[in-house]
């Protein structure tokens, strides 16, 4: 019992300093939208032109990219990581693809967002104009 207690009291102090906590990143680690706000060159638009942008815009908010049971590729990719007959080739392409195909989801996603705070702030120099009231 009493070589325990040395131990740890031995063991304590060199414990406490190995355990400096790494740099924090300042970069965040989940992606946050940038909230658009109207430059000088949007807010000298009128009503008309607004709804014109707004109306340009509004098709790229949509994805055209099919879901992932929706996409035949994605089914490929799995059946060809599930029915794996030549080692380690098939199973890696298509774990590959799914990679692949999970990141163009996200920049997907991305892109759809930025459009839509885009048009946002569209509506929002829209709404301070006070158009068609």
């Amino acid at each position: 019992m009493r070589t325990l207690i040395i131990l740890l009291a031995i063991h304590i102090p060199l414990v406490a300093d190995a355990m400096t906590l790494p740099p924090v990143p300042t970069e965040p680690i989940y992606f946050e939208p940038p909230v658009v706000e109207a430059d000088a060159e949007t807010a000298a638009l009128n009503c008309y032109q607004l709804d014109a942008e707004i109306n340009r815009l509004h098709p790229y908010q949509y994805s055209y990219k099919p879901y992932y049971f929706e996409d035949g590729m994605n089914k490929l990719a799995t059946s060809m990581i599930v029915f794996d007959s030549i080692p380690v080739v098939e199973g890696w392409l298509g774990l590959g693809y799914l990679g692949y195909s999970a990141l163009v989801d996200e920049k997907e996603d991305r892109r759809q967002l930025n459009v839509a705070q885009h048009i946002a702030a569209l509506q929002r120099l829209k709404a301070h104009k006070h158009c068609y009231e």
